[in-house]
């Protein structure tokens, strides 16, 4: 078994068929499937479940993804630690993250980035907390830029870049926009625009309403905060979002929570194993360096 079979076999796992594996690791597919079958002689059983379409992996194929996977990115930290000493990170860097408009610039993290570190292959997926923490547990993510769940995927670890309080979040005309405080109770009988179910946002908000014995109602689920407040800036709605969503909205109004104890936190995760890549822990204290609440 060495390096370049197990890089096959992710590739075909995650492909689900030797076609597309085969481009994608720029191989002839007939030497792919010879790479396969060798791997597959050397464990003694099958990795996949073969058709004439595509290819499903077996018992054993999902246990040696998980293990190939670590593997794999193991020796790119090697590879990326040697060539850092030898004049210059190389490599790639998945990063997974979600929107934050007035809090991170994604655009501008990466440009310093990439311009410290040109030798690194970037790519860049946004999406919603919960969807990056599945993609960082299915090892197609190197790190993730999330908000921070109550409690972390088995195997994950955690570094918190910043905190805000949750605000009630409406225009300058509704019927509370002139309150200094408002609670639960007062608003929760608003029509809400929110995060969507399943959701990290929607789970922490949904058991808090729960506790006052009042379901909210949210007939508007988006996974843009700009979205949701574009909502709430057409008078479709209210919101619960931190205060920073609001800043740049002139006819928005930000009003703090009786229960001050209701926070939003961004942190960055990581696999627990293997330990962050020399590439991805450079860009972990770009952005613990530059991630700053807002006044």
């Amino acid at each position: 078994m060495d390096l370049r079979q197990l890089e096959f076999f992710v590739a075909v796992a995650e492909e689900g068929q030797f076609t597309r594996a085969a481009a994608r690791c720029h191989i002839a597919q007939s030497a792919l499937s010879t790479a396969i079958r060798g791997l597959e002689r050397d464990l003694g059983t099958p990795l996949f479940a073969r058709t004439t379409r595509n290819v499903q992996l077996t018992a054993s194929g999902r246990v040696l993804l998980q293990e190939a996977r670590r593997t794999l990115a193991a020796a790119a930290q090697a590879r990326a630690a040697v060539a850092e000493v030898a004049g210059g990170v190389r490599g790639h860097l998945s990063i997974g993250t979600i929107p934050t408009p007035g809090v991170l610039d994604h655009a501008a993290l990466l440009a310093r980035y990439t311009a410290d570190h040109p030798g690194i292959e970037i790519r860049l997926v946004r999406n919603t907390s919960m969807a990056l923490l599945d993609e960082l547990a299915a090892g197609t993510l190197d790190l993730a830029v999330v908000s921070l769940p109550a409690r972390l995927p088995l195997g994950a670890e955690a570094v918190e870049l910043l905190s805000e309080p949750v605000t009630f979040v409406c225009r300058d005309d509704h019927r509370l926009a002139d309150r200094k405080r408002v609670s639960l109770h007062e608003i929760a009988a608003e029509t809400f625009v929110g995060a969507p179910r399943g959701s990290v946002a929607f789970d922490v908000l949904d058991r808090l309403f729960s506790a006052t014995g009042v379901d909210r109602h949210v007939p508007y689920e988006v996974n843009d905060v700009l979205v949701m407040m574009d909502f709430v800036e057409q008078g479709l709605a209210v919101a619960l979002a931190q205060p920073s969503l609001a800043l740049s909205r002139p006819t928005l109004r930000s009003i703090p929570l009786l229960d001050r104890s209701l926070r939003w936190s961004l942190g960055i995760v990581t696999p627990a194993v293997p330990a962050p890549s020399v590439a991805a822990a450079a860009f972990i204290e770009l952005l613990r360096s530059s991630a700053s609440a807002p006044a």
